[in-house]
């Protein structure tokens, strides 16, 4: 292996926690993770929310569109993933934003990637970039910006100091030179069409990041490759099984 591997909370831990609670971020930060990942959805009044999906209905149980709702509307409402955890989480909530920020605060060499979803960007347009940006303020030096969406990462980039990541729609020429173009600091690509031999992933400034990686076949596969960050929803078991494993001596 080259270099050295290191896991990503992805949504926390959501094989054991309702996804983006800050019960699941709080496990693997006291596990000892060096990065995690959130998504955000901003509700009507403008609050960004944790929250991979615009519908609550997988969290609450609920037809609830975020965007349509403000905050005091939802905050109180059981986000506990009933479908997955039955009553287990019955005292989780929809987490803002801050809340993440203020946890993370804890543990000041915790890197966050904060993915601003396609649907909160459609309402809100640019304003959304600058609402998200607005609460990580307080933690900039922790915080990178990610999105699937290439211009509210140059809109970011034209007005702010943050690091940046885009996670890319697919694999192709074209986008090879939109990320030259961009210079994030980081690209993500879905292991799914990832490529899987040495020598063939695209050239440039970035640090690349690969999505969702859960057994440790995946990782000795994709350090192999070159990849040295790794999403994965099941982060303290996965880094204790593969801690033994020649490409996890360096977890």
């Amino acid at each position: 292996m080259m270099g050295r591997v290191s896991l990503i909370g992805h949504r926390g831990q959501p094989l054991s926690f309702p996804e983006n609670s800050l019960e699941g971020f709080r496990h693997v930060a006291e596990a000892g993770a060096e990065y995690v990942e959130t998504d955000i959805h901003i509700t009507a009044d403008g609050i960004p929310v944790l929250s991979h999906d615009a519908n609550l209905l997988k969290l609450t149980g609920k037809q609830i569109i975020i965007s349509d709702h403000s905050y005091e509307e939802i905050k109180d409402m059981s986000a506990g993933y009933p479908e997955r955890f039955q009553d287990r989480f019955l005292d989780c909530r929809i987490a803002t934003l801050k809340q993440f920020i203020d946890l993370v605060k804890s543990w000041p060499d915790l890197i966050c990637f904060i993915e601003l979803k396609k649907s909160s960007l459609s309402y809100f347009g640019d304003k959304a970039v600058d609402l998200t940006l607005r609460e990580l303020e307080s933690a900039l030096d922790q915080c990178v910006l990610i999105s699937f969406e290439y211009d509210a990462l140059q809109y970011a980039k034209d007005n702010y100091k943050i690091r940046m990541g885009w996670v890319l729609p697919e694999w192709s020429a074209e986008n090879y030179q939109k990320a030259l173009a961009l210079e994030p600091e980081y690209l993500f690509v879905d292991v799914d069409y990832c490529p899987q031999e040495q020598g063939e992933l695209w050239n440039g400034t970035w640090q690349w990041v690969a999505y969702t990686i859960n057994d440790c076949e995946q990782v000795g596969q994709l350090a192999g490759v070159g990849i040295e960050l790794l999403e994965t929803d099941n982060y303290s078991e996965l880094k204790q099984i593969c801690k033994n494993i020649e490409v996890s001596n360096d977890f």
